[in-house]
C-alpha cells in the first residue's frame, strides 16, 4: 500500500481470516494471527509476503503477537 492509502495489495493468497497483528521493529517481518488451520495461530511473514512461518500449533486460540526486539 502507497503511504497515502492507495493500492492496497494482499498479502495473503488463502480465504482464512488473517489479521495484521504487528511489524518488526525495521520494518522486514509482519507478525499475523490465521484461523487458516481451524482456529487462530501465529504466523510471521516478510513483508514482501514471502516465507509466511507458522509459530504456533495447538488447540487454543492464540493471538496478540509482536515483533518487538527484546
Amino acid at each position: 500500500m502507497n503511504p497515502d492509502g492507495s493500492n492496497p495489495t494482499r498479502l495473503t493468497k488463502d480465504s482464512s481470516d488473517n489479521s495484521v497483528r504487528g511489524w518488526s521493529p525495521d520494518g522486514k517481518q509482519i507478525a499475523f494471527t490465521s484461523n487458516r488451520d481451524g482456529n487462530n495461530e501465529i504466523y510471521v511473514m516478510n513483508a514482501d509476503a514471502s516465507r509466511q512461518t507458522h509459530l504456533t500449533d495447538n488447540l487454543a486460540d492464540d493471538g496478540n503477537p509482536s515483533l518487538l526486539q527484546p
